[in-house]
């Protein structure tokens, strides 16, 4: 899919829905698996970045059923929209309905620069 991010000033996050949601995710994908002894890591502490996508909410949950549908995605983007600075692979992120309710955990599987586009991959690591 090839749509614009939704302007994330319009959705409102609910924070603690979002630690409730990575709390669950980082037990179901077995992110908190070694016990620390010097404290919580940061991974444990910090959330990953909240995102959704698409023109508008409706977008947004369409795109979202389809990611959980396949427990893959894919977005594109302008380059320059990147800053000089393209995602890794590896890097997790929540992704949220058009309501800003977290739906996956996802993690980029890829990435590709194609002329001036960004073509991002990931995959769902748990849903939901």
């Amino acid at each position: 899919m090839s749509e614009p991010e939704v302007d994330l000033s319009e959705i409102e996050f609910d924070h603690e829905e979002l630690r409730v949601f990575w709390e669950l995710a980082r037990f179901h994908a077995k992110l908190n698996a070694a016990p620390t002894y010097f404290g919580p890591t940061t991974l444990e502490s910090v959330p990953p970045p909240a995102w959704a996508y698409g023109d508008s909410g409706q977008e947004s949950d369409a795109f979202v059923a389809q990611v959980l549908a396949d427990e893959r995605g894919e977005t594109t983007a302008p380059a320059a929209d990147y800053a000089g600075e393209l995602p890794e692979v590896g890097v997790l992120s929540i992704l949220c309905d058009g309501s800003g309710v977290p739906r996956a955990l996802v993690e980029v599987s890829a990435v590709r620069a194609t002329g001036d586009e960004v073509v991002e991959s990931f995959e769902v690591v748990y849903q939901a």
